[in-house]
């Protein structure tokens, strides 16, 4: 504590001019002193910064304690909730004292270390306290670190200790191709204190095999889990690994995006596998996103169509650049509008709007309408339109004609049914040449009610009042009554008998 408290013997008095004299660094640590809550991010680098954000940037001084006073302004604020650190600082001469203020900070909510140097795996442990004391602290993101197997080590202890606030994990390019893959099994292991997580984030750091069974077993470890996205970029695994986790996630009712882009080693055995959590009876899964994995070709499209024929929750199944030609696209033309009824039109998939932009290409011919119905779903899920209304506006794009004959069990209670639903059909207007033809379906289907109706209906229940006219003419005949008033109602039912009967002529 020596740093800082030399720093707190001269907050009050010290001009920030006299710290530095870069006009931004200047600004930064004036607000961050002042505690302006309009400074909520902070952005540390050694590097020039994006002009977009500008306002955020603090390159430090390459020798001066510029870089401890900003330690020393965070650990006092309460306002500040993102910290960003840029760069190799593991050299910089005054690096303990911003490490130092940081620990006393409790308010920051985001914090994210990228192409940091952790060769000597220094960062992590004097950020200790940091770490296990901010109950504030939802996000923390690693991003573009070269780790050493010392460094995946510390890397899993600060996992280990971090606070139980976390939501957010992204373990983001930890290697890459030239050098030796360091293994995350201890650190992805460590993540099993920590089933509150709602997002884990692996782009493009390669797992491996032993990595996914790890994260499987982590995933059953949780009780109650809240994971709502995972995300698999290039995450460098095969057909087992994923076996070990799809059987893991097959119980995280919870998961609504699951991302795994550009793994190659994955067969065709392995997408079948992934196609069976769009099956499960519950999944809130929403996205699916598997684009440029070469191995799913026709047969993967068929496999992932026949999954969603019961799904009504996946929205996106991004299945672009995987290999799929315009015959292997055709399934989705059934699941989407299957026209072999009105009734199969209904239970069509009515929730799936993107799966790739291979089919907008120029050399697509759009002959099975994919694309129309892939844009009706989309517009009912932007537009808050129910499953009721897509549907009603694919029967009537695919339907000339309304069969009545399987409603006519309802007897009357039809009519007024389908004078309703084709009201709603003319509310949902889209041209003129659909209103004509909810017109004529709804003239058909009437024409269709008239026609066939008497058949079904009329007859049955004319020769059950026939029934009941003979039980009263019959009550009559036997009954101790006699004279003219019994005389006068035995023609009447007589009468209305004789009518009954012209009916059925």
């Amino acid at each position: 504590m020596e740093g800082y408290s030399k720093y707190a013997a001269l907050a009050d008095t010290i001009k920030i001019e006299d710290i530095t004299s870069d006009k931004q660094n200047q600004s930064i640590l004036q607000r961050l002193k002042d505690n302006d809550e309009r400074l909520n991010s902070v952005h540390i680098t050694n590097s020039n910064p994006n002009p977009s954000y500008i306002d955020y940037y603090y390159i430090p001084e390459e020798e001066g304690e510029d870089i401890g006073w900003l330690g020393y302004f965070i650990g006092n604020n309460t306002k500040l909730q993102t910290l960003h650190l840029c760069g190799n600082w593991a050299s910089h001469s005054h690096i303990r004292s911003l490490f130092i203020g940081l620990n006393r900070n409790k308010t920051i909510q985001n914090i994210s270390f990228e192409l940091v140097n952790l060769s000597d795996a220094l960062m992590f442990p004097m950020l200790d306290n940091f770490f296990k004391n901010n109950h504030n602290l939802t996000a923390f993101k690693v991003s573009g670190l070269l780790l050493s197997a010392e460094g995946a080590r510390q890397l899993s202890l600060t996992m280990g200790s971090c606070s139980r606030s976390l939501k957010r994990i992204i373990l983001e390019d930890l290697n890459d191709d030239d050098i030796e893959d360091v293994p995350l099994v201890d650190t992805i292991t460590a993540l099993s204190i920590h089933p509150q997580l709602e997002e884990l984030d692996f782009g493009g750091t390669r797992i491996g095999r032993n990595g996914f069974i790890a994260l499987a077993n982590t995933l059953r470890n949780w009780s109650t889990p809240m994971l709502q996205k995972l995300r698999l970029r290039e995450s460098d695994f095969d057909d087992e690994g994923l076996k070990h986790l799809v059987n893991a996630l097959a119980h995280v009712n919870t998961l609504q995006e699951l991302y795994m882009p550009l793994n190659f080693y994955i067969t065709i055995q392995g997408w079948k596998k992934v196609a069976t959590l769009l099956e499960i009876p519950g999944s809130n899964l929403e996205e699916l996103l598997i684009f440029s994995s070469n191995n799913i070709g026709d047969e993967g499209a068929l496999v992932f169509a026949n999954a969603l024929s019961n799904n009504n929750m996946l929205t996106t199944l991004d299945l672009q650049n995987c290999n799929i030609t315009p015959e292997g696209w055709a399934p989705f033309s059934k699941l989407l509008c299957d026209t072999s009824s009105v009734n199969d039109t209904y239970m069509s998939n009515h929730t799936l709007y993107y799966v790739g932009d291979d089919l907008y290409e120029d050399d697509f011919n759009d002959i099975s309408g994919i694309k129309h119905h892939l844009a009706l779903n989309e517009g009912g899920h932007y537009q808050g339109w129910t499953r009721e209304i897509i549907a009603m506006k694919k029967i009537v794009h695919a339907h000339s004609h309304f069969d009545m004959q399987p409603f006519f069990e309802w007897e009357f209670k039809v009519l007024p049914i389908m004078i309703s639903w084709f009201t709603k059909a003319a509310a949902c207007t889209i041209t003129a040449e659909y209103d004509e033809k909810v017109n004529k379906m709804k003239l058909s289907a009437v024409y269709d009610f008239i026609k066939e109706f008497p058949l079904l209906y009329v007859e049955p229940m004319t020769r059950k009042e026939i029934a009941e006219y003979s039980a009263l003419e019959e009550e009559l005949l036997q009954g101790d009554q006699s004279g003219s008033d019994q005389q006068v109602k035995l023609e009447e039912i007589r009468s209305c008998k004789a009518r009954a009967m012209r009916r059925l002529v």
